[in-house]
């Protein structure tokens, strides 16, 4: 078969084929009809064909069956020809089971198969049916492969493409652990709060209605709560690490590193792998599993780790096809168009030419007017380079529909963004007319039900930032770009371009998603010339190898080229003294050499840390609770509290934080916060920000709710329009106080902690609240924190807690009290209802 394979594909007159029933089936995608198209009798000899290809060994030969047959079908339909039985052979013989479900007679084909097919397709099915849940459950050949490796108990690292179902074969496999009986804990690292929201909600699915269900933990339990025995911890680095402090007797059986690529992400790519590390310190036998697209050296994760027991599973085949299509503007007054696809050889070839009546200069004009007119009502994600950018992409395409009407699915939609965020949000407008936006500050229960409302068709045009790169699974029909950015004039480019158009196609949805590149020419990086995977290199190694001069200043403490405060390398120079501390450097040094970092490097590291630890002070326990901030500032930090204690309890008192809803809350952060700047950050003592950010703080962790503090913030700046100051207060909230405070109150609370017990008051621990907590989740009452726990979100939470009259409940107090509520005394937006009962069923 495979000699057979060769010679088909040596054939010049099957490629000719082949690209003419692409060419045949975009035409008609797009609405222009090509002439000539395909033949009956050339879509007849290339399914022939595909159907051989697809026993080939040869990924490429097997990406063009793929691509062939669903064209093919799709093209010359079912009506005069068994081509659905023909297609189904295809797809069972390339091990892709998911995709039969795409279509309903594809589906019922295997009934009228030939009895020889028949029994092939039933020796092909046998070899990847499992039982998932006590369901059987047809597998591709790459999900058996990872569902046999980790029911073996077996480390692995795989690099899949988005659509290669990883997630479905990772939550099966938990649920088979924990069908055992016994203690199972679970550790599930994911990069970001929307992925934490995400992975909790399919897990609670998954789990809904099973005997010895886990509890999913999203929130960071203090040290004073007892750890369950049977759980899933769905957390960030960051909130992991603040478990593995409040809990030294925690340790994880598996250990899950979603998006694991993000190792080599500078600061926080150093502290993932200071976590898992700190995992497998606890628990050596923990079983590991790093998940992520596009990564060509995947061996890097046990090399990084000392593991000689991570097997890599590689795979390049996606369950659906993408087609790259460049779309250039030939009149941009008059709104000319041509649409020309890349065949497999990277030649053009034309599609179809447009013209759409509007002038389309300008880079928001084009993507507005290209998408609305080629994405023809399918689901359709639309780039944009930042929040303003989508926001106005999404208004544009709201009112080229404006003669849609709502639906009561859109209405309680739009309801939940009036009561989550603000009535004045432009997302309730848009979703009205069928269009959402999507960008990271957005709160996590409206960016998910903007995605859900996506997913089931309700909206159907998605504007999106670089927030979806960070493994958000939703996938489009269509993608469209314009000279794609990822931060600030950066193009978008090598992994992270094909992780967004691996969004195009939806499993068993469709076979083909389309990604339009709009001005392609224009663009200042061309991905497409660019491998799909990459190598990467972890962040702690790359800090070392390529900034060991500044790390070695960094560590000096060294500001003599007025060098600033770096977040990243004082966060590697924490990791390292860490390590000195527990006598551990020598094996993390060991590593980096044998990854090729030079020995001299290693050697000026080890000397420079010799030195540090004899001006240091401040015991390392200590520094490492904040890992991003010089320990030479958290040891100035200390100096100026010691100072400021004397003798008097008095000023003692002054020192600790006050409780959000205490009457002198607003005093006490911008005092502390002032000390903060000046000693952390080095700001001058004239620098006014820490007022501001102490009444946002107090709105924050009292648990007010978003509108209110959207309110105040547009009753103090009315020369703004309320859209950007909506935008900018998500953004304080994001980005200022869950990321800026939190890191500078949780090292002011633990170096105040150090104070009390030098001076003989560790008595008064006590009396310091966790306000790194307060601030990472917006609330301060133990019952507001622990329905959130439950996985409510933060407005749902707020609401229920006003209601409550215990406000001191802990999770499980929280579910009881849920499950005996009437929900019908609340004003909630149908949409919170629902999310209540999901959570209490």
């Amino acid at each position: 078969m495979q000699e057979l394979a060769d010679q088909i594909w040596g054939n010049s007159r099957f490629h000719d084929a082949a690209a003419l029933t692409h060419r045949t089936w975009l035409a008609r995608e797009l609405g222009r009809p090509l002439e000539p198209e395909v033949t009956v009798e050339e879509a007849v000899r290339l399914m022939q064909a595909s159907a051989i290809l697809a026993c080939s060994t040869d990924p490429v030969h097997r990406s063009l069956a793929y691509r062939s047959a669903t064209m093919t079908y799709e093209v010359v339909g079912a009506k005069t020809l068994p081509m659905q039985q023909a297609l189904r052979v295809v797809l069972a013989r390339l091990g892709n089971f998911p995709a039969l479900e795409t279509r309903e007679d594809v589906g019922r084909a295997a009934a009228d198969l030939p009895l020889d097919l028949a029994i092939e397709e039933m020796a092909l099915s046998d070899r990847r049916r499992v039982l998932l849940r006590d369901r059987p459950a047809l597998l591709t050949s790459f999900q058996h492969d990872l569902w046999c490796k980790l029911g073996e108990g077996r480390s692995v690292a795989v690099a899949a493409p988005t659509s290669a179902g990883k997630s479905f074969i990772l939550q099966g496999h938990l649920a088979r652990v924990f069908n055992e009986a016994g203690e199972r804990i679970v550790v599930y690292l994911v990069p970001t709060r929307a992925l934490i929201a995400q992975v909790a909600r399919d897990l609670a699915d998954l789990f809904f209605g099973t005997e010895g269900a886990p509890e999913i933990v999203t929130v960071p339990l203090d040290g004073d709560q007892p750890l369950p025995n049977r759980a899933v911890f769905v957390m960030t680095q960051e909130r992991t690490q603040l478990m593995l402090a409040a809990h030294p007797d925690m340790s994880a059986g598996i250990v899950i590193v979603d998006e694991a690529h993000s190792i080599a992400d500078q600061g926080r790519g150093i502290l993932l792998q200071w976590v898992v590390d700190d995992l497998l310190r606890r628990r050596a036998d923990a079983q590991l599993l790093f998940a992520s697209p596009g990564i060509r050296n995947l061996d890097v994760f046990g090399r990084t780790f000392g593991l000689d027991s991570v097997e890599t599973l590689p795979s390049t085949e996606p369950t659906v096809a993408q087609n790259f299509l460049i779309v250039r503007v030939t009149s941009s007054r008059q709104g000319e168009f041509s649409v020309l696809n890349i065949e497999p050889g990277g030649e053009e070839a034309l599609v179809g030419e447009f013209a759409i009546g509007q002038t389309i200069a300008s880079k928001k004009e084009r993507l507005v007017h290209i998408s609305a007119a080629l994405g023809k009502g399918a689901p359709s994600i639309v780039y944009a380079n930042g929040a303003a950018e989508a926001e106005d992409l999404a208004i544009q395409l709201a009112d080229l529909f404006a003669d849609r009407e709502t639906t009561p699915r859109r209405e309680a939609v739009a309801e939940l963004v009036a009561q989550s965020v603000h009535p004045s949000y432009v997302l309730a407008a848009a979703i009205r007319r069928g269009v959402g936006f999507h960008y990271s500050n957005m709160p996590t229960q409206v960016r998910q039900a903007v995605e859900d409302a996506f997913a089931d068709g309700a909206i159907d045009f998605l504007v999106c930032t670089s927030t979806l790169l960070q493994g958000v699974n939703l996938p489009a029909r269509n993608v469209f770009m314009c000279r794609p950015e990822k931060g600030r004039q950066r193009p978008l480019e090598g992994t992270d371009f094909w992780n967004l158009a691996g969004r195009a196609g939806r499993l068993r949805r469709e076979f083909q998603g389309n990604i339009f590149l709009i001005d392609y020419d224009e663009w200042k990086a061309k991905p497409l010339d660019q491998e799909r995977d990459s190598e990467i290199v972890p962040a702690l190694q790359d800090g070392v190898a390529q900034r060991l001069e500044d790390l070695v200043a960094t560590m000096a403490d060294d500001d003599s080229d007025d060098r600033k405060p770096d977040g990243d390398l004082e966060t590697l120079f924490i990791r390292l003294l860490d390590d000195h501390s527990r006598g551990e450097l020598p094996t993390t040094l060991s590593r980096l050499t044998a990854a090729g970092v030079p020995s001299t490097s290693t050697e000026r590291v080890q000397t420079a840390l010799d030195e540090v630890v004899k001006v240091l002070t401040l015991p390392v326990e200590v520094v490492r609770q904040s890992p991003n901030l010089s320990p030479h500032r958290q040891q100035s930090l200390h100096a100026a509290l010691l100072a400021r204690v004397g003798t008097d309890m008095e000023s003692v008192r002054a020192l600790i934080p006050a409780h959000p809803r205490e009457s002198g809350a607003y005093f006490s952060y911008a005092s502390l916060l002032r000390l903060c700047h000046t000693h952390l950050l080095g700001l001058p003592e004239s620098h006014g920000s820490h007022r501001y950010h102490a009444l946002m703080a107090v709105f924050w962790m009292s648990g007010d709710p978003l509108p209110k503090i959207i309110d105040n913030a547009i009753n103090f700046d009315k020369k703004k329009s309320s859209r950007a100051v909506i935008r900018n207060t998500l953004e304080t909230i994001e980005k200022v106080i869950r990321f800026e405070v939190v890191r500078l109150m949780s090292c002011y609370c633990a170096v105040l902690l150090n104070v009390l017990n030098e001076i003989g008051l560790s008595e008064m621990a006590g009396s310091v609240p966790p306000i790194s907590l307060y601030l990472e989740v917006g609330a301060s009452d133990r019952s507001m924190i622990s329905f959130m726990g439950l996985g409510l979100s933060r407005v749902a939470a707020a609401i229920l807690n006003d209601a409550t009259v215990n406000k001191n409940m802990t999770i499980a107090e929280a579910r009881i009290w849920l499950k005996e509520a009437n929900l019908d005394m609340y004003e909630l937006s149908p949409l919170l209802v629902e999310e209540i009962r999901r959570v209490a069923r």
